[in-house]
Parts: structure tokens; sequence; C-alpha cells
């Protein structure tokens, strides 16, 4: 996927350079990112895929754009998906994160609501900052401030869920919302840095549906994925009763599946949603999103080179592993 490896380097610079130098919240917010481990010394770098930042940095390419106007709503953006990561860790109770112990579990819980906090407050003072000419900036913070308000939305609305009886359209009007928003307000940044702020609500509608298409995708490895190459615990989310997809699809099919859920254990739980076809449902899904996505797309101004590019990108997302 060459867009994730296209502004790596750049991306990694940016955020780098936000982190204090020192203190507390040095501390606080370099161990999520990857920066910092306990008591202050080097930790392993920036991990994850830093897929939203690099859709700031190709939507504005794409849009004949300067990447250095978009480096810093890029690192914004990446600051906001941390924080949701380290709180979303505290409340489902998750001990891994990247293949690291979760923030609270190193910070404890106080102290990683409060690395939360700081990456919020990191994130807005950096793209209130961005120098983007005509008033872009505050397009920008606007965006932004939006997209992590429909995000927080989307998180208390999967916690609602939690041991209902949800359908997949409550299900992808929550995705909608948790993931979805901030892959949109991805490539929506990315023409606002491109100074195409007429293009910004095309490009938010297509990330939205990328960002769909990618938590279904997560929700199937959450359930098939290798431990190993996940990077978190498989199937923590169906203990949890967690509405994921394969979850919500199997339970608008077998309602009496709400007592396995309950009374069995997780191997019956997975035996049957196979036995319903659950696996390749969630994957269909995520390949009609991800096709629907690419579709849009085709719609926007890009050059040919960033189609091929986005559609490599779709593919990529559907069979990924992690």
């Amino acid at each position: 996927m060459e867009i994730l490896e296209r502004y790596r380097t750049e991306i990694v610079s940016a955020l780098e350079a936000i982190v204090p130098e020192a203190g507390i919240l040095r501390q606080l917010t370099g161990y999520p990112l990857g920066l910092v481990e306990a008591g202050g010394v080097l930790g392993p770098g920036i991990g994850g895929k830093l897929l939203r930042p690099s859709l700031v940095c190709f939507a504005c390419e794409a849009l004949a754009g300067d990447l250095q106007e978009a480096l810093p709503l890029a690192a914004a953006i990446e600051l906001v998906h941390t924080f949701s990561l380290v709180h979303d860790d505290i409340v489902d109770g998750d001990r891994v994160r990247r293949g690291r112990p979760t923030a609270w579990v190193v910070l404890g819980d106080h102290q990683a609501i409060h690395a939360g906090d700081g990456l919020l407050a990191l994130a807005f003072h950096t793209a209130a900052q961005a120098e983007i000419l005509g008033g872009g900036a505050a397009c920008a913070v606007a965006s932004l401030a939006a997209a992590t308000v429909a995000m927080v939305e989307g998180q208390a609305r999967d916690l609602e869920l939690e041991g209902r009886h949800a359908g997949t359209e409550l299900y992808l009007e929550m995705a909608r919302g948790k993931t979805g928003a901030l892959l949109g307000s991805a490539l929506e940044l990315g023409a606002i840095a491109a100074r195409r702020p007429d293009l910004a609500r095309a490009h938010r509608g297509v990330g939205e549906l990328l960002g769909v298409a990618f938590q279904v995708r997560d929700d199937w490895l959450g359930l098939w994925g290798e431990p190993s190459e996940f990077g978190k615990e498989v199937g923590a989310d169906l203990v949890r009763g967690k509405r994921s997809f394969p979850i919500a699809w199997a339970l608008e099919r077998d309602p009496s599946f709400s007592t396995l859920l309950k009374e069995g254990s997780l191997d019956e739980a997975r035996a049957r949603l196979a036995r319903l076809g659950a696996d390749e449902a969630t994957a269909e899904q995520s390949d009609r999103l991800l096709a629907e996505a690419e579709e849009r797309a085709r719609e926007l101004p890009w050059p040919n080179g960033a189609r091929a590019a986005f559609g490599d990108l779709c593919r990529g997302l559907a069979t990924r592993v992690r």
C-alpha cells in the first residue's frame, strides 16, 4: 500500500516535533505514540499504519497542493486518533495495543486519561497553527472538531449497544461515527490543505465509506485474525458482548445466538458464527464498502496515478491482517 509508505517519514518527524521534549506530558503523550517507555527511556518509535495522516497528505498532493501545508493537519488527526485509542482501551479494559501494554496498564487509569486529554489538546493546538491561506486553518479546525464529536458519539453508541439485540443497520450507523468520521475528515483536511474547500464534502464522503469498511474488516480480524499479527487480543470484543458486524449479522438471522453469547464459550460462539456464514458475510460487506469508496473516488479530480494508488490502498485494506 504505497500511500502508507510514501509519507511516513514526514509524518513521524512532524509528530516527534509536537510531543514535549521533557516533563510529565512527554511521558504521558509519548508513551501511547511509542516515543517513550515506562520511566522515560526511549520507546520503539511511532507505530501503527498512520492511515489517517497519510490520507491527509495523499489528498492534498492529489489536488496539487503543498505537502508542507498538509503535514500539521496530518499530525493533528493522528493525535486525535491516538487520544481515542487511549480512552477506548480504558473503557474496554484492553491490555495490549500494537504489541505493547496499553497506556492505562503502564501509566494507570487516571494518568492515561490525562494522556488522552493531552493528545487531544496538542492536536487542536497544532491544527490551529497550520499556515493555510484564506481561512484554511479555521476550516481545518472545524472539520477536525466535527469529526471528533461524531467519533465520540459513535464510541458512546458502541458501548450502549453492548449486549443488545442490535442489527446491521444500527451497527453501520455507529461505525460511520466511530471510525468513518475521522477517515472522512482525513481526506477533507487534505482538500482544505490543497486550498480546495469546494471539494471538501466530496472527499469526506469517500473517507467515511473507507472508514466503515475499515471497521468491518477490523471486526473480522477481531474474531478470526492471528493474535501475533492483529496486535491485540482476538475474541475480546465477543467476550465483552460488543455488537461487531459479524455478531449483528448473525443475530439478524438467528436470534437464539444471543443465548450462546451469554452462556457459551468463545470457541462455541465462533463455531456458530462460521456455520451461519458470518465470516464470509463480514468480508463481503467490507469489500462492498471499499468498492463503493473506490467508485466515489473516481468522481474526484485526481490524476490517474492517485486513483491507482487509492485503489491499491482499498485492495490492501480488504486483505489486511492487522
